[in-house]
């Protein structure tokens, strides 16, 4: 499990931008590959790997360089997570993210 303090998308006009810190868990922060970067879709590709991430692995997401963290792609294609304690990629069976507003929040810009 890996649980972030903070976990947010920008609006549309910052290409729906992550930002996640306060990490905590017992699985490793693949995430802060992540952090920072605009939603990549198969026709929008705003990842930086030479690559097109969201077309080859068949699945929108926050890409980098493409699979330290990819929940949304298909089965042992590309939904992955990146155990840096081992310096391995895990194949995910499933994954569920639940994402709620906090009292205090604020926006992030």
């Amino acid at each position: 499990m890996a649980e972030y303090e903070v976990f947010s998308v920008s609006n549309g006009s910052d290409g729906y931008r992550l930002h996640v810190e306060g990490y905590r868990g017992n699985a490793s922060d693949a995430l802060e590959y992540q952090n920072r970067m605009q939603f990549s879709a198969i026709d929008s590709d705003r990842d930086i790997s030479n690559t097109h991430c969201a077309a080859n692995y068949e699945g929108g997401w926050w890409f980098s360089h493409c699979q330290h963290a990819n929940l949304n792609g298909r089965y042992n294609l590309g939904l992955t997570w990146f155990d840096s304690s081992k310096n391995e990629w895990i194949a995910v069976a499933w994954s569920e993210m639940k994402v709620r507003r906090r009292s205090d929040c604020q926006p992030h810009g």
